[in-house]
């Protein structure tokens, strides 16, 4: 009763605030069929500053006319609109019906990945009657290819050269030589 309660808040407050959006997938009211978290699982992705990224929270969910469910994203603990003023990160939601069962998927979309966005904790939250669950997401510097290519060129410099130099020292290795001498 307190959850439905707190929900009933959060979907009023959602309505007075345009930083909320809901989204609405029926389901009953068993607990076999509350809804999951599918992605994003806990974990840390890598990306490039300065590129597009695009991560998803995908939550499966039953189908069935009793509950709402609300999904979103957080950034450190503030609405994707509050963490990013302009619009270089945004929300983009997406719903997949099959027979009983339907996914449904908020896309954080960034236009540019920047620096500050290595320190953030993204996190998906699902709220519904039945359940409140939150999974997080971290991005992380990836390493660059052409860093890691560079590293490798010249490993492979290094032991040509130290080939060239070992077949140069056995080859001129003279050979003793003895002279006659009448």
């Amino acid at each position: 009763m307190i959850v439905s309660f707190v929900v009933f808040i959060f979907i009023c407050e959602s309505f007075n605030s345009s930083k909320v959006y809901t989204w609405s997938v029926q389901y009953s009211n068993t607990s076999e069929h509350v809804p999951q978290i599918l992605y994003p699982c806990n974990n840390t992705i890598e990306a490039l500053a300065g590129s597009k990224l695009e991560i998803t929270c995908s939550v499966l969910a039953e189908l069935h006319p009793t509950v709402e469910i609300l999904v979103y994203w957080l950034a450190n603990h503030s609405y994707i609109e509050d963490y990013s003023n302009s619009a270089r990160v945004t929300e983009v939601r997406t719903e997949r019906r099959e027979k009983e069962k339907s996914y449904i998927e908020v896309d954080l979309s960034f236009t540019e990945v920047k620096i500050k966005d290595f320190e953030i904790k993204f996190v998906c939250v699902v709220l519904s009657e039945e359940i409140d669950q939150e999974r997080f997401v971290f991005i992380k510097p990836a390493v660059s290819n052409v860093a890691s290519d560079i590293a490798v060129a010249l490993v492979l410099i290094s032991i040509i050269l130290v080939s060239i130099c070992m077949y140069k020292c056995v080859k001129y290795k003279h050979p003793l030589s003895y002279a006659i001498l009448k």
